[in-house]
């Protein structure tokens, strides 16, 4: 074998090699593509689950709340209901302590309004 055919022969396997490597480059820019994408999907997947943990324990803790509230709200008017019962009972002048507020003078039951007339006083 002459030096012109061996240095044609080796020209042909570097070529070989290099189509060799091109497709191995390939491959490898595929694979990363791919594992890239994994990784976006697990992300989203990780992120998502959080989110849902995260937005679940937010809405046990406003489900919490609302109910501490509700049931507070709900004593409160019962309170005032009992309240008022007692006032129509006769048991406490309900005018003068609902809800706090200050004492109100009690309403004069017996003054009557100018232009109503009892009954018998039609002149």
């Amino acid at each position: 074998m002459s030096e012109l055919e061996r240095l044609e022969a080796a020209l042909g396997e570097c070529r070989e090699m290099i189509r060799e490597a091109h497709a191995a480059t390939k491959d490898l820019r595929a694979a990363v593509r791919e594992a890239k994408q994994e990784v976006r999907d697990l992300a989203t997947d990780e992120v998502a689950a959080h989110l849902q943990g995260e937005v679940s324990r937010q809405l046990a803790e406003l489900g919490e709340r609302t109910r501490e509230a509700v049931t507070a709200a709900t004593q409160k008017v019962i309170s005032e209901f009992d309240r008022f019962g007692e006032s129509l009972l006769g048991k406490e002048a309900y005018w003068q302590k609902a809800s706090g507020r200050r004492a109100a003078a009690r309403p004069d039951t017996d003054v009557v309004p100018p232009g109503i007339l009892p009954a018998g006083d039609n002149g």
